[in-house]
């Protein structure tokens, strides 16, 4: 039985995993151009694609789970690389192995691109937090009461007056 299902989600999976990619890239353009309008727009493109990978992810299982059953029922990790160990047609073999190996560069960058985002994010979120504290205004310790004051207040007269 062929893998021709399976190669054709992976390559599906593969495409969207690109397109993330390219996603993930405009997003760290974004992020240091303080595009935040923009950068929700790419944001909820990307939780568009995550969504159809997550559902080709569960129609390959499904797939690797149906050829399992048929040609290696005795396998009990049901992974790619175990598809692909025990492919008979060394087309079809040399074939999903390239597709393996350019899936595992393609997470990796996206890996990679995440990471940087995140720390792009990171660094934004500092310098907010710094041009906040830099606006808070100096008089706010001299806010609150201190010991003098409050002794003025105790060896004085009250601040209220009331007759009973």
């Amino acid at each position: 039985m062929s893998i021709e299902k399976q190669v054709q989600l992976l390559e599906k999976t593969y495409r969207l995993h690109q397109s993330l990619l390219e996603l993930s890239k405009r997003k760290e353009q974004l992020i240091k151009d303080n595009s935040i309008d923009d950068l929700r727009s790419v944001l909820m493109d990307e939780r568009k694609h995550v969504q159809a990978v997550q559902q080709l992810e569960e129609k390959r299982i499904a797939a690797t789970n149906e050829w399992f059953q048929t040609h290696a029922p005795q396998v009990e990790e049901q992974t790619i690389q175990q598809v692909i160990d025990h492919l008979n047609d060394q087309a079809e073999k040399e074939k999903l192995q390239k597709l393996y190996e350019d899936f595992i560069y393609i997470l990796a960058d996206l890996k990679n691109q995440e990471a940087l985002n995140r720390e792009l994010m990171e660094q934004s979120l500092q310098l907010v937090e710094l041009s906040l504290d830099l606006m808070k205004p100096s008089y706010e310790k001299n806010m609150n009461y201190d010991k003098k004051q409050v002794q003025k207040n105790q060896t004085g007269q009250s601040v209220f007056d009331s007759k009973a």
